[in-house]
């Protein structure tokens, strides 16, 4: 058995050993353990959603890329520099207003020219395709037209005189009818500008929608310049070095 003594002595490590336990339980403010690990888990779940919200800030440069390829101006929108995007969108609209400008002065000046032939050579318009106007103004009547192409060998062109017939009533007037109809073909011939030029604001766009997503994902991107002092073993200024920095 214990004597006294002994169970004395037990007794106070016991008491000192709470006391202990009490003290470590606290921190320097006074907060309990748990409460410490509540405010750890409650930093790192502030934590969790910057980054979530970061996350979901950030544009995607493939999606820019794609969507100012099928409008340009699009893709701009879509990162947030519609400022830049409104001038790729102007470009667009201005290209599809001269293509269908050119395509309806084009048409205008055809059927004019068709009209012209109608009235001095008495053909009929309907059922005729480009090549039948081409040769229209290229030989006085069908009978000179028909005669070359069975002295070239050429029998599958020979066109049948009751639905193909054509005799211009003077050279002039044939003369003016094929200036008309080239002015005509030269006016559709622009339609391939506006569709190059369309194809080309598409590309450049969707580069620069590509660009400015990755500036804007990267941050405020732009050049900065770095400048620091070269010293020597001596700490004597040898020279000033220049650094910059282009972020997209």
């Amino acid at each position: 058995m214990l004597n006294k003594k002994t169970a004395v002595l037990l007794l106070i490590l016991f008491f000192a050993f709470l006391n202990a336990n009490a003290q470590i339980s606290k921190s320097e403010n006074g907060f309990k353990l748990s409460e410490i690990r509540e405010k750890v888990m409650s930093a790192d779940t502030k934590d969790d959603f910057n980054k979530n919200v970061v996350s979901e800030n950030k544009k995607s440069p493939g999606i820019s890329l794609l969507l100012s390829v099928l409008l340009p101006g699009a893709g701009h929108y879509y990162a947030g520099r519609s400022d830049i995007g409104a001038y790729y969108f102007g470009t667009e609209v201005a290209m599809w207003l001269g293509f269908f400008g050119v395509n309806y002065y084009g048409g205008v000046l055809r059927d004019d020219a068709r009209s012209y032939a109608a009235t001095h050579s008495g053909l009929v318009k309907s059922g005729k395709d480009d090549d039948y106007f081409s040769n229209v103004g290229s030989y006085l009547n069908i009978y000179e037209y028909n005669n070359f192409m069975l002295a070239t060998g050429q029998y599958n062109k020979i066109y049948d005189v009751n639905s193909y017939f054509w005799n211009w009533d003077s050279k002039d007037n044939m003369d003016t009818y094929d200036s008309q109809r080239k002015k005509s073909e030269r006016t559709y011939n622009l339609r391939t500008v506006f569709v190059t030029g369309m194809i080309l604001n598409r590309l450049v766009s969707g580069i620069s929608a590509l660009v400015l997503t990755n500036k804007g994902n990267n941050g405020s991107g732009g050049m900065k310049v770095n400048s620091e002092f070269m010293m020597s073993q001596e700490n004597r200024i040898d020279g000033l070095k220049i650094n910059f920095v282009k972020s997209f």
